[in-house]
């Protein structure tokens, strides 16, 4: 077999991206490693993603591109090789309740065709099975009657009571029937008049008389046919029974009632025919009538409309009437309140029911609507985006009162398969539900109808399963999960898929993933390239590096100083190899975290007691402060819901700043104690920073206001007339008009990549040549805009105001970022770090807790370092950390850790572990424990090996 053409790179400069020239073998699996900004993102997907892309779309015709979103082809000399390429990225996912586990990786639509096509349909009152009746299965049944029976096939007919009874009875007899049942006896057509039916509801007519054993099933069925086609879908049979019910003709009968549509005998209840709509709560045939769908309903919280209950009516109780446009309900409700004995200098908490009533529902006497006609007269208005807005602040959400939360409307529910409906499935967790498909037993007609379904749905939860989510279930909200989770969900459609000879980029797949489980993954990702795939992964986990085919790693550093490769070779060679950061990690030549160094844990304590929400099983808790914490835990033990659900809801509560700040309802705890120690709370999680790309690290952290400043302040400037806002490219005034202050012309090209052209008129620098003629220290604006942090920092020597600023990016390592990069173009470790350093560049008095989000996603090892120096800055002045974390050296470095587990979901849930990393290493139960332990042996290794290097050199 011939050889596949390598991918050839050749003089690739996208971004830091030096000239580069890079060789990748076809078929194997080869990881991008190297600090953050170092150019790994920028070969990976900006490069070859991007080129293979446009590659594969440019394949179509120029109809079908048009309809297709185009890339810009990358900058470099030469690409060639290139297959189609697929990447899975870290964007963010949905914040919609209505996007799921489910939906994300398309199980959805296999379930709900295989509910609707192998499914059984139970009455939405009774529940006994409501069964669907053909022909073939009338003519089925009849067979099994017992030989030698009597048996009467007949269609039901209303209108021969009525005055169109002889016009009836001709048409009858014309057709060629030639008995009815009437009452109790049997008569011919020819005998009976209008006056036989004066008080009959109903007569059946006799279509065929059998004997059940002695008659041809082809003449059962034709005479089933034609009692269907008479009777609109229904039809009777009779058949000679001693025990039966009917009498006719001084003989006993039982009757058998058969629709071919889906009706209900004991209610007389008609069901909906399944279909994959009526399954879908994204529909509105499907969709529970009350929640619409989402499986909560939104109502007014009191919570949040009086969050302190120890203050006055008149002191503010009513936070939504404490605004200056709405404090005029305030006032009213003073002004009324002597008439009516509202005590208005009394707590909330002291006021009795009827003093709440007034505020809540109103005097109508006084035209004063309370709340409620307060938040009515919202309602009203919600199209405005600011109200609507406002209103959501008050609300919080409930499980649907109508569906229970399962979302879909009754007759969606009455549709079963085995004893669970859709409903319960989406409600097991995936390693249940897939047990469950595996062992599901059908009979042979529906076995064949569901053998394609499964055959799809059976491999994507098993790879769900692989990569370390199975602890899910499918119809968990995508929104609710940690990014690493979301991640892997997203790549179960992409992963699980039989596409060959493809290239997949995979950008950081261990995101959020415990150490023990990224082995689980390795495997995955290796299935994939023995499929005949080339897989391309950009990762700092030491399983994915250690474990690849080839490594290739970019540096030496970030920024302007990185943008080369300075090792590509097998893994085994790095940590070999000198100059290479990632093999002096690996290989244990650099360290981070001293047992001598860690703080004790003496400055205080938050204790939270019965925490009890998803899985946690009623655990205490405490978080030490003053120190840097970490917990931990294998992804699925309960980390998030523990700090981010719960420790940082509740400590909102406690220092009465949760006005607006919550989107779902805190965590169930019985008590948290120690909150009095602090002033604040602030939690960085992993939204993100900006999606427009006018937004940058300087006007993030608030640094291009005192920017603006000083050129405003300039002799020029002044004798110009120009402000503080001419020197800003978002608004006009100062801006290049014609390119808006982008720099670039956008040009469509319809169903070719749209091609950015540098503005004629401001030649890319976005302002008018009046604001670019105003110097500072003989640079004007846009050369500022395109320094470095560090090199800005020290032009703007003298204004310390904006120095400080500044100082926040080079303390979370943002040195080598410029001013005027967008922030949607940052990495996911820069974007972290950016917003910290955001909330660095507020001034913040007093004792805060900052609560991070696994604030290492991105990050290098090196990088790592950088952030345990911000988070050492921080507790110097008196702050507090807690991160919910993963990385084994950043864990090193931690001065306590809190271990949750032991294992995902069920098995999860307890505080397995607590103390220094030394004492969570000497727990055998703990996952934790057991990663720390091998770190730091080779840590102790790696220092007695240095200390004996440098006892033969003295």
């Amino acid at each position: 077999m011939k050889p596949k053409q390598p991918i050839v790179v050749r003089g690739a400069r996208t971004h830091n991206l030096r000239e580069v020239d890079l060789d990748l073998a076809r078929g194997k699996l080869t990881v991008f490693c190297g600090v953050s900004g170092s150019g790994k993102t920028s070969m990976a997907i900006d490069t070859l993603h991007a080129e293979g892309q446009r590659r594969y779309i440019e394949s179509f015709s120029a109809y079908t591109r048009q309809f297709l979103e185009q890339l810009d082809k990358p900058d470099a000399d030469r690409i060639d090789g290139v297959p189609p390429t697929i990447a899975v990225t870290q964007q963010n996912g949905s914040r919609s309740n209505r996007t799921t586990v489910a939906t994300t990786t398309e199980v959805a639509d296999y379930l709900r065709l295989l509910f609707a096509r192998a499914g059984t349909v139970h009455c939405v009152n009774c529940g006994s099975v409501v069964d669907e009746h053909s022909a073939e299965t009338i003519s089925a049944e009849l067979m099994t009657l017992p030989a030698g029976a009597r048996v009467m096939i007949c269609f039901l007919r209303e209108d021969l009571a009525g005055e169109e009874a002889d016009a009836t009875l001709a048409d009858l007899r014309e057709a060629g029937f030639l008995r009815v049942i009437v009452g109790e006896r049997t008569a011919t057509v020819d005998e009976l008049s209008a006056a036989d039916f004066q008080d009959q509801a109903g007569s059946l007519v006799v279509v065929d008389r059998i004997t059940a054993g002695n008659t041809e099933s082809s003449r059962v069925q034709e005479s089933i046919e034609t009692a269907l086609g008479e009777g609109h879908g229904e039809c009777a049979v009779l058949y000679g029974d001693e025990s039966g019910a009917v009498t006719i003709d001084g003989r006993t009968w039982s009757r058998l009632d058969f629709r071919t549509d889906l009706h209900c005998a004991k209610c007389d209840l008609s069901a909906a025919r399944p279909e994959p709509r009526l399954l879908d709560f994204n529909s509105p045939l499907g969709a529970c009538t009350e929640c619409e769908g989402f499986g909560s309903v939104s109502e007014i919280d009191m919570a949040k409309v009086v969050p302190d209950d120890t203050k006055s009516l008149k002191d503010g109780a009513v936070a939504p009437w404490n605004t200056p446009a709405y404090s005029h309900e305030l006032q009213e409700l003073l002004a009324l309140a002597d008439d009516y004995q509202l005590r208005v200098d009394v707590p909330w908490n002291g006021l009795t029911d009827a003093e709440r009533n007034i505020v809540e529902h109103g005097v109508s006497e006084r035209d004063f609507g309370g709340l409620d006609g307060f938040f009515r007269w919202l309602e009203k208005r919600k199209y405005k985006m600011h109200l609507r807005v406002f209103l959501s602040r008050w609300r919080s959400y409930r499980d649907c009162p109508t569906c229970g939360g399962a979302r879909l409307r009754p007759e969606a529910l009455a549709v079963k398969l085995g004893s669970y409906s859709l409903a319960d499935v989406y409600a097991m967790e995936i390693r249940d539900t897939l047990s469950w498909l595996r062992s599901l037993q059908l009979d042979e007609a529906k076995a064949e109808i569901a053998r394609p379904m499964l055959a799809d749905v059976v491999p994507r939860l098993g790879y769900l399963a692989e990569v370390g989510v199975d602890y899910l279930t499918l119809g968990r909200p995508l929104r609710t999960l940690s990014t690493g989770e979301a991640q892997r969900v997203a790549m179960t459609t992409t992963l699980g898929s039989a596409l060959v000879d493809m290239l997949y980029v995979l950008d950081e797949p261990t995101s959020g993933l415990h150490r023990t489980d990224s082995q689980r993954l390795l495997e995955s990702i290796r299935k994939l390239r023995d499929r005949g795939n080339t897989v391309l992964v950009v990762e700092h986990d030491e399983t994915l590096i250690t474990g690849a085919d080839e490594v290739v790693e970019f540096g030496p550093l970030a920024g302007t100083e990185g943008g080369d490769i300075v090792f590509h070779g097998p893994p085994a060679e790095l940590t070999t190899t000198e100059g290479t950061l990632t093999g002096d990690w690996l290989a244990g030549r650099r360290l981070l975290g001293d047992a001598s160094n860690r703080r004790p844990a003496e400055n205080g304590m938050l204790k939270l007691t019965g925490a009890r929400s998803n899985n946690l099983r009623n655990i205490t808790v405490e978080f030490p402060l003053g120190v840097f914490a970490a917990v931990t835990g294998v992804s699925g033990a309960g980390k998030s819901t523990l700090v981010q659900q719960t420790v940082y809801p509740a400590l909102l509560e406690g220092l009465h700043k949760s006005n607006g700040k919550l989107d779902e309802p805190p965590g169930v705890y019985d008590e948290l104690i120690g909150s009095g120690q602090l002033e604040d709370v602030v939690l960085v999680d992993q939204s993100p920073v900006a999606r427009s790309p006018r937004s940058n690290p300087v006007t993030y952290v608030k640094a291009f206001d005192p920017i603006r400043n000083v050129f405003a302040e300039q002799p020029e400037a002044t004798l110009r007339g120009l402000t503080a806002s001419h020197f800003s490219f978002n608004v006009e005034g100062g801006r290049c008009e014609r390119c808006g202050g982008a720099g670039q012309i956008e040009v469509d090209m319809q169903f070719l990549a749209d091609v950015y052209m540098t503005c004629g008129d401001c030649q890319g620098r976005r302002y008018r040549p009046e604001v670019l003629e105003v110097l500072y220290r003989g640079v004007p604006i846009d050369e500022v805009l395109d320094m470095t942090v560090y090199d800005a920092f020290r032009f703007f020597r003298g204004h310390p105001k904006l120095q400080a600023k500044l100082k926040c990016l080079l303390d979370v390592g943002l040195h080598y970022v410029r001013l005027g990069q967008p922030a949607n173009t940052l990495s996911g470790g820069e974007a972290q770090r950016l917003k910290l350093a955001g909330y660095l560049s507020a001034k913040r008095r007093g004792r805060t807790l900052f609560i991070l989000d696994e604030p290492s996603t991105g990050l290098h090892f090196s990088d790592v370092v950088q952030l345990v120096d911000c988070f050492d800055a921080l507790i110097d002045v008196g702050h507090s950390v807690l991160v919910v974390e993963h990385n084994v050296p950043l864990l090193q470095a931690a001065d306590y850790i809190i271990d949750i587990g032991p294992g995902a979901a069920g098995d999860g849930g307890r505080v397995v572990a607590t103390g220094t990393p030394e004492q969570v290493a000497a727990c055998e139960e703990s996952a934790t424990g057991r990663v720390l332990k091998v770190a730091l042996e080779r840590q102790e290794l790696a220092i007695a090996e240095a200390r004996r290097q440098e006892s033969e050199l003295d």
